[in-house]
């Protein structure tokens, strides 16, 4: 009986282990930052990481509540590290106004340094100012994780 109640058991939870997890791949999604600015909102939309050599390509949206957004002024790829921070590439992007509702413009990186070198794996800040109608500044920043 002590047998048979032992070989129950054993039954029992080997039929709860299951068989190994599912793996699945991690989905590539983009990523929305929002920014709050004085008279709206900035939104910077990324991918959750780029492959190295890959063309990043982020999506900059204005979307002012009263008055106008004027943006990306100034764009610039930089590296943070023990080092200290360092501007990587100057970009450039013809800056949209908006006055009313939303539009958005695209900023594109090669993955090259100012002097035209490739860039490494690291994670990377893309940065720019936005200035509304009253003339504020807004420094708006999102990450680029290059793997």
């Amino acid at each position: 009986m002590r047998l048979r109640a032992a070989f129950l058991a054993l039954l029992v939870l080997a039929s709860c282990g299951g068989g190994p997890p599912l793996r699945t791949g991690a989905p590539v999604s983009d990523l929305v930052i929002p920014t709050t600015v004085p008279n709206g909102k900035v939104e910077v939309v990324v991918k959750s990481t780029y492959t190295v050599g890959e063309t990043i390509r982020a999506t900059v949206r204005l979307l002012p509540k009263t008055g106008s957004l004027r943006g990306p002024l100034d764009p610039y790829v930089q590296a943070s590290g023990f080092h200290g921070t360092a501007t990587v590439r100057h970009l450039s992007v013809d800056p949209i106004s908006v006055y009313a509702g939303a539009a958005e413009v695209a900023v594109v990186w090669d993955m090259r340094d100012d002097g035209g070198k490739a860039v490494a794996s690291d994670d990377y800040s893309l940065v720019f100012n936005v200035i509304d109608d009253s003339g504020r500044t807004t420094t708006v920043g999102a990450t680029l994780q290059v793997r």
